[in-house]
């Protein structure tokens, strides 16, 4: 009975241990993948962090560039679904928070999109409703 006890006792601690240790690889992996996408979402638009250059007039060039392609719009005229699906295939780091946030809130964002198609203003949107929900 004894030994019974002291094995069941083991046995619990080593469940225990597997659960803590699986845990926190499984939000690490989790959150791997979102900064994936965040990642490859800003190379797209251009806002991602890039090597410095040995010139200051290098330096200028490229941040002026980068300005530029963050300013990029997203095609204007788009059908609510056809908005949805441009998120989810080409802005898929701002469509992860997007989906977070309720119809009543996605359709508020779409009609902010109608006014104002720059991708970095829409995703600051997208943002700002999910955190103050």
């Amino acid at each position: 009975m004894v030994q019974i006890n002291a094995v069941t006792r083991c046995f619990g601690g080593l469940m225990a241990g597997l659960v803590l240790w699986i845990s926190p690889v499984a939000a690490v992996q989790a959150e791997d993948d979102y900064l994936s996408l965040l990642e490859a979402e800003a190379a797209d638009t251009g806002t991602g962090s890039e090597s410095t250059a040995s010139s200051d007039n290098l330096n200028t060039e490229n941040k002026k560039a980068r300005n530029m392609k963050a300013d990029k719009m997203i095609e204007q005229g788009l059908t609510f679904e056809a908005f949805e699906e441009t998120l989810n295939s080409h802005y898929s780091g701002s469509n992860f928070l997007y989906v977070k946030l309720s119809e009543k809130e996605r359709k508020s964002i779409y009609r902010f999109y109608q006014g104002d198609n720059r991708i970095s203003s829409v995703r600051e949107e997208i943002v700002r409703r999910l955190s103050s929900s």
